[in-house]
């Protein structure tokens, strides 16, 4: 079979830098004009503005330092999305260094068949080859979205980037095209990618076509698939993947029917307005709830249960937008007004949804995506003429958001971090907070203990007029013999890093309990966190 390679990729960067590469790609989407943010005052920033003016008791010392993608240990278990550039979403160029920039270590790459077979037969790499070795010279690890169809080989195609169409439901000739495809991406990307996720999304329609979600389906294009990839790549790891965070019953019959035994890892995908609930209540040991943490661990219980025990979970994918259109499906019909938007709502989200995954034992997350669709979005069966803004960078200067340096306080402090849930944190706050709390224990990669706490509140409700407003009366009590002997907060939204001064804590000595309170801490929306100075290291 005749391969063909692209003999510059540095002119391809040159033509899309220059909007030229629509015009070779047909299925682009037009481009949109600009960006749905317009400059007004974010609603999600009432909480965090309490760190604006000196706190009793707290005394900022710097700023949190943000490390390099190449100084991050390849046990983070933070990634990005880098979805969409089969159908040119976005301009990957302007993203790298970016990204680089922040301690992103993964990032989720779709492997675009529409744009490596143009020819029957023929393989051009180019575009893919580009990515792969611009992300990993820059310290970040690929992982791959093995998915997505061929027009070559398939009609009726609501897109040319055969987007949702499954290559096993088009006849053998589309089978065995999509085998040579993958049998070519195992050879040529092995030794640079380790996890190879089979398809995106399959349990939905707007992803399995020409078919509905079919388990058995799945499971056979995953065997197929996985086993041409480790054929070529023995120590190969190979994913399954849903569109839900949780196990609905297309996910528990893949189980069922035996397909852990093909796989190593699960990527579930997390969308919804409060990072701690699912969409879809759930039972557990008798007891209806939608809260995710105990959601997550029954489903680590049912994988085990079915032959799993060595499949990690991920969290594949998830997503707030800093800007949405009407009518969005995170909301009920009617309910989402066109134009809401915020980029610390979208910032706190991330921090909330990313430390919520590692309470629940998911071993990485996923966070969509590196910058806006700046393009029409089509899928399987519809087109987003203005899609909700998802990016940690604007899609459009490519400068970044608040969620992009939110992100590089996690991988500063968290991101290599094991949670610790043997650990007793209390959270104590004399009239209540308004919401939820959350207080739990982290241990760095060295041992130390990192306090986090928050207040779970549905931010989404600031669009319509309801603002959170910090406090300033709460209460941590962690145990004495893991207490910070020189007591720092970090504010993980905007990186401010404050000494706990004296006059913040109770009980300084050890109390008969064996336990330590810092008192009079500001409580917000998002999580706020207490550690040994030492933990913390300064920009500036």
């Amino acid at each position: 079979m005749k391969v063909k390679y692209a003999t510059l990729f540095a002119c391809a960067a040159s033509f899309a830098a220059l909007g030229l590469v629509a015009a070779t790609e047909p299925w682009f989407g037009a481009k949109i004009p600009a960006s749905g943010e317009d400059g007004r005052e974010d609603c999600g920033m009432s909480a965090a503005k309490v760190f604006d003016s000196p706190i009793p008791g707290l005394r900022r010392i710097g700023t949190l330092a943000i490390p390099k993608s190449s100084d991050v240990s390849a046990s983070s278990s933070a990634s990005i999305g880098f979805e969409g550039l089969d159908r040119g979403l976005f301009e990957p160029e302007p993203t790298y260094d970016r990204l680089a920039a922040v301690g992103v270590k993964r990032a989720r790459v779709q492997t675009m068949w529409s744009r490596c077979e143009k020819e029957k037969g023929v393989y051009d790499f180019s575009v893919l080859d580009g990515i792969v070795d611009n992300l990993s010279r820059r310290g970040i690890i690929p992982w791959f979205s093995v998915t997505f169809g061929n027009t070559l080989y398939m009609t009726n195609c609501f897109t040319g980037a055969a987007v949702g169409c499954v290559p096993t439901l088009y006849g053998d000739e589309c089978r065995d095209a999509w085998c040579a495809y993958v049998r070519e991406l195992a050879k040529r990307y092995k030794g640079k990618v380790m996890h190879w996720e089979i398809w995106n999304e399959p349990g939905t329609g707007s992803f399995w076509q020409p078919s509905k979600p079919n388990a058995a389906e799945y499971l056979a294009l995953v065997r197929l698939t996985g086993g041409i990839i480790r054929e070529e790549i023995p120590d190969a790891k190979i994913g399954g993947t849903t569109a839900s965070a949780v196990l609905k019953s297309w996910e528990r019959q893949f189980f069922e029917l035996g397909g852990a035994a093909e796989i190593d890892f699960w990527c579930g995908h997390a969308y919804g307005p409060i990072p701690e609930r699912v969409r879809y209540p759930q039972t557990v040991a008798g007891i209806q709830t939608d809260f995710f943490v105990p959601i997550l661990r029954d489903m680590r219980r049912f994988v085990d249960s079915k032959g799993g025990s060595h499949v990690e979970l991920w969290q594949g994918e998830s997503g707030f937008p800093s800007w949405f259109p009407a009518n969005h499906w995170l909301y009920d019909e009617g309910f989402c007004k066109e134009g809401w938007q915020s980029q610390a709502n979208q910032a706190k989200w991330l921090l909330r949804r990313f430390v919520t995954d590692r309470r629940a034992g998911l071993a990485v997350s996923s966070f969509y995506q590196a910058a806006d669709i700046s393009r029409h979005y089509s899928m399987a069966t519809t087109t987003q003429r203005h899609p909700a803004e998802h990016g940690i960078l604007n899609g459009w200067t490519y400068a970044p958001k608040m969620s992009y340096y939110a992100l590089g306080h996690y991988n500063a402090l968290l991101a290599t971090a094991a949670h610790d849930e043997s650990v007793e944190v209390s959270l104590s706050v004399p009239k209540g907070a308004g919401a939820e709390t959350v207080a739990t224990a982290f241990r760095a990669a060295d041992g130390k203990p990192l306090f986090l706490y928050y207040a779970a509140f549905d931010f989404s409700k600031t669009y319509v007029g309801c603002s959170y407003r910090a406090r300033l009366n709460a209460s941590l009590s962690v145990p004495a013999a893991l207490a910070p002997k020189e007591p720092v907060l970090v504010d993980m939204l905007r990186g401010g890093v404050y000494a706990v001064e004296s006059s913040g804590l109770e009980d300084r000595d050890p109390p008969a309990d064996g336990r330590v309170a810092y008192a009079n801490l500001p409580l917000v929306d998002y999580p706020l966190l207490l550690a040994d100075r030492s933990a913390v290291k300064l920009s500036d």
